[in-house]
């Protein structure tokens, strides 16, 4: 399984708060292949993407010969959901760039999350564990407008 993330670390390349560097951390020590589209931090088991370019998810699995149906892509805003849906990459977001719940679902995120270190604490049953089972779950206009958060 890969995991892509442009949400686990801003676009100034400094961690994010609450969890950003443990999650990678716990996908890699699962086994799972992480790929980042901007630096880590400092001993992070993961691969980064050097010019992602336009298209960050597709640059990311370029990188490891990933599958769309075996990758989770963790975005923190809308742009970023969208890449995914683009790339037929499943989606579990965290807030962030000041998106809101019901707008990161409504662009196709099929989980979203306070922040990282919340994915974390339900790791095992979330979209990471299990990417292939919500592969043609998409939101529907009333969970998208439902304001549920993970």
């Amino acid at each position: 399984m890969t995991v892509v993330s442009a949400a686990l670390f801003g676009a100034d390349w400094r961690a994010t708060p609450r969890g950003s560097a443990e999650l990678p951390r716990e996908c890699a020590a699962r086994g799972w292949t992480v790929v980042l589209t901007a630096p880590g931090p400092a001993g992070a088991p993961a691969l980064t993407v050097t010019d992602p370019g336009h298209d960050p998810v597709g640059a990311a699995l370029d990188l490891v010969d990933g599958e769309p149906a075996h990758a989770v892509f963790v975005a923190g805003s809308v742009p970023e959901v969208r890449a995914a849906r683009r790339a037929g990459v499943a989606c579990v977001a965290v807030l962030g760039a000041g998106a809101t719940a019901p707008e990161l679902r409504a662009a196709g995120a099929v989980e979203v999350h306070r922040d990282a270190a919340a994915l974390l604490r339900v790791l095992d049953d979330s979209l990471l564990a299990r990417p292939r089972a919500f592969r043609d779950r998409r939101p529907t206009a009333s969970t998208a407008s439902a304001g549920r958060s993970g």
